[in-house]
């Protein structure tokens, strides 16, 4: 009899212990999909990508990576290439955000995101669309272009940003003694008085096309990424009548909280869809409550134009990270490291470490709430398909 009840403790003891490793497990994986670098999240993308049946597609950029290596923009479709219903996740328009979007995209891949789509749906996952800044550790490209404000018509005047002028030199200062810094802050906070908080705001993150070395610079032309993302569209989408277009960033908001990014105002049917779809995570930045500031020549607006004949709905997936000021100051070191600090510069690693910190906090919590509520986004824009109008 006892050896019998013994037997039975073995048994529930085991069970037990196998039930807590399996309950362990999805928090292992998740940290799995993340990577420590650009060629790393390339790897992993890849494989997930051809062990989930998908077809790949390389794009090579002309610049090469840190240590002269190779880079590119990989494309992965799931579905039929005419689908009627798209949904396209991209990662990596700001460089050292891709590591975020690289995980949820690598993690769906590998969770069997195929299996879930109906026949007449395609899944398109455009992996570090600026392969140079994931590659460099840069928010910008190989032009110091900011691709999300590189999508206008370069024909015409570009936007005009007064008040960027007035705080370039702030910005891209001298040099990054502790006089100098206390002189911008000084500053900054004097502009904020004068114009107030939503002024400077938009002054220093809008978008501007004057100082080719400044932050958030549009440029002159369109750029590597720009052009390719034209291409993956026209080769991807011609056939399609929905498409939604998730673009995938980081360092804005409350720390690893989810926000659906817009700039169309609320009576847009594409924001009644977005709103349909992923419900209080919408934001328009035309209504003063997102966390971005409104902007033009961005992604999301270029491949609404790019698809005239389809129902689109493109937005922003914006996870947040730590606050607005220390966000701004990590960019502004490493654009000062980049112009005027020179390689092997004493603070180097700790500038990069600063920056790469800002985009991509390397805190188990931070990224499971990024991997748990970008898959979630992503399951409800499949359940939302057909979107139809509104």
């Amino acid at each position: 009899m006892h050896v019998r009840i013994a037997f039975v403790i073995l048994i529930l003891i085991v069970i037990g212990g196998c039930y807590c490793a399996y309950s362990e497990q999805p928090e292992v994986q998740e940290q799995s999909y993340f990577s420590s670098d650009y060629f790393g999240a390339r790897k992993k993308f890849l494989e997930a990508s051809r062990v989930s049946g998908a077809e790949v597609k390389s794009f090579k950029n002309p610049q090469a990576g840190p240590e002269g290596e190779p880079l590119y923009t990989d494309v992965a479709l799931l579905g039929p290439k005419d689908a009627k219903y798209v949904l396209v996740l991209e990662s990596g328009t700001h460089g050292v955000e891709g590591f975020a979007g690289s995980a949820i995209q690598i993690g769906l891949l590998q969770q069997g995101i195929a299996r879930t789509l109906e026949p007449d749906m395609g899944l398109v996952m455009i992996h570090a669309i600026n392969p140079f800044g994931f590659a460099h550790l840069r928010r910008f490209n190989e032009d110091n272009v900011d691709l999300n404000r590189n999508f206008i018509d370069h024909s015409k005047t570009p936007p005009q940003n007064e008040g960027y002028g007035q705080l370039a030199d702030i910005i891209l200062p001298k040099d990054l003694s502790f006089l100098e810094e206390v002189k911008s802050r000084l500053y900054l906070f004097w502009h904020r008085i004068k114009n107030g908080q939503d002024s400077l705001k938009y002054a220093i993150t809008s978008g501007q096309y004057t100082h080719p070395q400044g932050l958030f610079y549009g440029g002159q032309f369109e750029t590597w990424s720009h052009k390719t993302l034209r291409t993956i569209i026209k080769h991807y989408h011609a056939n399609a009548g929905h498409v939604t277009f998730i673009d995938i960033h980081t360092g804005l908001g409350t720390f690893g909280k989810a926000e659906v990014i817009m700039n169309c105002p609320k009576s847009f049917p594409e924001y009644k869809r977005a709103v349909n779809c992923w419900g209080d995570l919408v934001k328009t930045t035309l209504a003063d409550e997102s966390e971005s500031s409104h902007i033009k020549g961005s992604v999301k607006s270029a491949v609404t134009k790019m698809l005239p004949d389809a129902v689109v709905t493109a937005v922003s997936l914006e996870f947040g990270t730590y606050s607005k000021m220390e966000v701004l100051w990590a960019l502004r070191a490493e654009n000062w490291l980049w112009h005027r600090g020179g390689d092997g510069h004493a603070e180097e690693k700790e500038i990069k470490n600063d920056l790469l910190r800002a985009f991509y906090p390397d805190e188990e919590s931070w990224k499971q709430l990024v991997w748990r509520q970008g898959k979630d986004v992503v399951e409800q824009s499949l359940r939302c398909f057909p979107v139809g109008e509104y």
